[in-house]
């Protein structure tokens, strides 16, 4: 079962859909300057939505039927870039391969992250509904507690994840509407 639907993943139009995927993608850039990077990764870029907002960015994933720019594990991916975009990735990674991407990160020399991940303060609610996937779902403080000391929060906004998301997203017909919030963090030197 494809529950991520390729290159259509995240062009849906239910309500949930426009707000993950446009809305607050608008809000948050108008929260920092893209433009004083030239060199911008998306790391797990899926199909390359971002593209829509940042025309150059490189988008970097694993998973080739999305149609990414790089197939690659971003965990281990060694280029450096002016600035790394991660939206809605960390709950496809486990705790210690969060750390383990925020270090490799760094190392390769990257020194500004835009950090872009929704959290769930009724986690039971969260696993209930995603059905036909294995993610590790995280509550605010879950996420703080893994991301490095330095990233200052620029973003926060309590959403409405709808039934008809999870029916698009995942085929389930039986999701149940549900509050998440969406966060963003920046780790900026330059």
């Amino acid at each position: 079962m494809d529950i991520d639907k390729g290159i259509k993943f995240g062009k849906w139009e239910d309500t949930t859909s426009i707000k993950l995927y446009k809305d607050t993608t608008e809000e948050i850039f108008k929260k920092i300057k893209i433009s004083k990077y030239n060199k911008i990764a998306d790391y797990g870029g899926a199909n390359g939505i971002m593209k829509n907002y940042i025309p150059n960015i490189i988008t970097i994933d694993l998973d080739a039927t999305k149609e990414p720019d790089i197939v690659d594990n971003i965990i281990t991916h060694p280029t450096k870039y002016d600035l790394v975009v991660i939206r809605y990735v960390l709950h496809y990674l486990n705790d210690y391969q969060v750390i383990k991407l925020f270090n490799k990160i760094l190392k390769n020399g990257t020194k500004n992250i835009l950090l872009i991940q929704f959290t769930n303060e009724n986690l039971k609610m969260k696993y209930k509904n995603s059905i036909n996937e294995f993610k590790y779902f995280r509550n605010a403080s879950q996420l703080q507690a893994l991301i490095p000391d330095n990233f200052k929060q620029i973003y926060s906004e309590k959403i409405t994840v709808t039934k008809e998301f999870y029916k698009n997203r995942l085929n389930n017909d039986n999701g149940i509407e549900h509050q998440e919030t969406i966060n963003a963090f920046l780790l900026e030197v330059n």
